[in-house]
């Protein structure tokens, strides 16, 4: 086959899902797929290593690319994964680009599913969180779905436990929102009262204590 769409891929499969094409690269006999960039890991022991797994690439079809982060495009995509996961017993875990992750195939499966049937975004994996140079926990990958990441500001994220739940389910409300667009008020799940403050350049979500 010419190589009009993916650079580097002459071979790949198409796969149909509820009418829309995503193409799976990285099969033989066609060339590998480069192996992804990790640095979050979600479920799994290590991190996976190039040189003892190799790589498949989904996405969405050459005529869809356009349509980028579309929620609707990026959950059929995700229910795919899902599908292939359920089918493939050798598939080891799911990256995720946005977010710089790896997720173990038991628990991809488990909370996106969850999440396509109604339930909770699933914050970890979808999305990631690193510590900054000033102490803040700021989100990884959120940018991709709303356009904007979080950022929980110290003094708020110095007990990191606690700070990685309110940010998951600060993500939640953000994903059901679509992001924020003017300051907003809200009571954390143990009473505290938290302002939710987006940046002069909207990049960015702070949150802290009133």
């Amino acid at each position: 086959m010419a190589e009009p769409h993916w650079p580097g891929q002459q071979q790949w499969l198409e796969l149909l899902r509820e009418g829309l094409t995503f193409d799976l690269s990285g099969l033989a006999p066609g060339p590998e797929s480069p192996f992804p960039q990790i640095v979050h890991r979600f479920d799994l022991p290590a991190l996976p290593l190039a040189s003892d797994h190799e790589s498949m690439v989904l996405r969405p079809g050459p005529h869809l690319a356009a349509a980028g982060s579309s929620t609707p495009l990026v959950r059929n995509m995700l229910a795919l994964a899902c599908d292939l996961v359920r089918h493939f017993d050798d598939l080891v875990a799911i990256g995720w680009g946005p977010a710089n992750s790896v997720i173990g195939r038991r628990f991809f499966e488990s909370v996106t599913a969850a999440w396509l049937d109604g339930g909770p975004f699933p914050a970890l994996g979808l999305t990631a969180f690193d510590e900054t140079p000033d102490a803040a926990l700021q989100s990884v990958g959120l940018g991709f779905w709303i356009g904007q990441e979080l950022r929980i500001e110290p003094p708020l994220s110095a007990d990191r436990v606690a700070a990685t739940r309110l940010a998951i389910r600060l993500v939640n409300h953000l994903i059901l929102t679509g992001g924020l667009t003017a300051d907003e008020h809200i009571t954390a799940p143990d009473g505290m009262r938290l302002l939710l403050q987006p940046s002069r350049d909207w990049a960015t979500i702070s949150v802290r204590r009133e």
